[in-house]
C-alpha cells in the first residue's frame, strides 16, 4: 500500500492469458463502480469526503519486467528500473491525450507477455530516464457501461436441466475459467480434440462468441449465450448427428478453500420451433458421462501447481 495505491507483483513466470487478465481488470472496476454508485445513491453524510465520492476513479497499470526483493525485518519491498517505470506509468497524461478517464494501462512488455490481442488504444509518452514509452489503453468505463446495459439471462440451475455433472478441481478458479474458455487451453486438456477455434465478433470472448471443436468423434459447434466471468457461462451446442438440433448448457464455478467446484448442466435439446429431441439428450449424456471425467483428469494433471 502506498497512499491510495496498491502495488501487486508476482514472481510466477507463467503470466495469465491476456483474456483472463483483462477480465480480472473488468471485474475489479465493475466492483468499484457498483460500490461507488451505491454510496452516491444512499449516503446522507454532508462531509467533504462523501461529497467527493463521485469524483473518485480506479486506474490499473500493468508491466512485465525484472525486480529485486529487499527484506526490511518482516517487510518485503521490491526495487529496480521496471518498478520505477510502473510508478511513472501512474503519472501519465492518458486522460488528456485519449479522453479515457477509467482505464487499464499496459506496457508493451505486458502486452507481449500476456499475448493480449483485444482492441486497445495505442498511447505513448516521454517518461524521464526511459524516453518515449509505447503503451496501450483499455477503456474500463466503456466495459462497465456495456456490463450495465442489461442482457437476457440464459442460466440453467440444476433443476432446469436434463443431466448434470459435478467435479471438484484442485485448481484455482482463474485457471479453471481460462482452461474452459480459451481456445488454445481447451485443446490441451480435452481428450481426442484435434483443433479448437473461436470467433469473437467484439474482439473479446463473451456472449456471441462461437466455438468450433474438431473432435475425433465429430465436429461440435457452440456459441456463448450468457457470460459472467469467474461465476458461470452458458452456451448452446449443436447436435452433430442431427441438423437443426441444439442444446443449452451452463458451466458454473465456485471457488473453495481447496480449489474450484464445477457444475455442468445440460438442458433440453430442441429445434428452432421448440420441438424436443430426447434422443439427442440421451446420446449427449452418454458421451459426456465418460468424456468429462477423462477431460478433467487431464486438466488437473496439466495445470497442477499453477496459481
Amino acid at each position: 500500500m502506498d497512499g491510495d495505491a496498491v502495488l501487486a507483483y508476482s514472481t510466477n513466470t507463467e503470466f495469465p492469458s491476456g483474456e483472463v487478465f483483462l477480465t480480472i481488470c473488468e471485474n475489479l472496476y465493475n466492483a468499484f463502480a457498483d460500490r461507488q454508485r451505491d454510496i452516491i445513491a444512499n449516503t446522507t453524510c454532508p462531509c467533504q469526503a462523501c461529497a467527493n465520492v463521485g469524483n473518485l476513479d480506479l486506474k490499473i497499470m500493468a508491466h512485465y519486467g525484472t525486480f529485486e526483493e529487499m527484506k526490511f525485518g518482516p517487510m518485503t519491498d521490491i526495487s529496480g528500473s521496471d518498478v520505477i517505470l510502473v510508478h511513472r506509468m501512474s503519472k501519465t497524461d492518458v486522460k488528456v491525450a485519449t479522453g479515457i478517464r477509467s482505464y487499464a494501462l499496459f506496457s508493451e512488455a505486458a502486452i507481449e507477455a500476456m499475448n493480449i490481442d483485444a482492441a486497445l488504444t495505442p498511447y505513448s509518452q516521454d517518461i524521464e530516464h526511459f524516453g518515449n514509452v509505447s503503451m496501450k489503453v483499455y477503456d474500463l468505463g466503456a466495459a462497465w457501461e456495456k456490463f450495465r446495459a442489461g442482457r437476457e439471462r440464459f442460466f440453467l440451475n440444476e433443476e432446469d436441466g436434463t443431466w448434470t455433472y459435478r467435479r471438484h478441481l484442485d485448481l484455482p478458479i482463474n485457471i479453471v475459467w481460462d482452461a474452459l474458455t480459451a481456445a488454445d487451453s481447451k485443446q490441451r486438456w480435452m481428450v481426442n480434440m484435434k483443433a479448437v477455434t473461436v470467433d469473437n465478433p467484439e474482439d473479446r470472448i463473451g456472449a456471441g462468441s462461437g466455438y468450433h471443436c474438431a473432435h475425433e468423434a465429430a465436429d461440435f459447434k457452440y456459441w456463448v449465450t450468457d457470460w459472467e466471468p469467474f461465476d458461470y457461462f452458458s452456451t448452446r451446442i449443436n447436435d452433430p448427428a442431427r441438423e437443426g438440433i441444439d442444446t443449452p448448457e451452463t458451466y458454473q464455478l465456485v471457488a473453495t478453500d481447496t480449489g474450484t467446484d464445477l457444475r455442468y448442466t445440460m438442458g433440453q435439446a430442441s429445434d428452432a420451433d421448440g420441438n424436443r429431441s430426447k434422443i439427442s439428450e440421451e446420446e449427449a449424456a452418454g458421451f459426456l458421462s465418460e468424456f468429462w471425467p477423462a477431460c478433467f483428469d487431464e486438466m488437473e494433471a496439466l495445470y497442477k501447481g499453477r496459481s
